[in-house]
């Protein structure tokens, strides 16, 4: 088994358009400075079915969420890097908070929020992941637009 290179990067990882240039940035990232990418996926609403009371509702679950982490390794997978994926639960910024401190990420990469009212709303309510990592004040943060 290989040592794992000595730089270690977070990214948080969701499938959305901002996330997947988090991602390309991550990768890109781990190339010029031979790091390894840990990519975390915090499971939440959207990840569900929409009607919890369908009788394949589990396994409509279990499909979200294994086609959300089928995306992050074909992001992945040519990108020459060394990775590995986690699926957690919780609070996104406790989860990426926790990954960056165990692995001593050098930082984390999120992609920019996505918009709208919920993200306004998040925002307000102290919810944002971003900003509940900045006010963590413990590891570099880098927000990437999307493209």
């Amino acid at each position: 088994m290989s040592e794992l290179p000595a730089v270690q990067l977070v990214v948080g990882w969701d499938h959305y358009a901002p996330s997947t240039a988090a991602l390309h940035f991550a990768i890109d990232m781990a190339r010029r400075l031979d790091a390894h990418v840990h990519v975390v996926h915090i499971q939440d609403m959207d990840d569900e079915p929409l009607d919890p009371d369908s009788d394949s509702w589990e396994s409509q679950s279990h499909t979200a969420v294994a086609a959300a982490e089928a995306a992050a390794r074909e992001e992945l997978a040519n990108g020459e890097v060394s990775w590995e994926y986690h699926r957690a639960h919780g609070p996104a910024a406790v989860q990426l908070l926790a990954v960056a401190q165990q692995c001593h990420a050098l930082m984390i990469i999120l992609g920019s929020p996505r918009g709208g009212p919920a993200s306004v709303l998040d925002t307000f309510l102290g919810q944002s992941v971003s900003h509940r990592l900045i006010g963590a004040r413990r590891v570099p943060l880098v927000l990437v637009p999307a493209v």
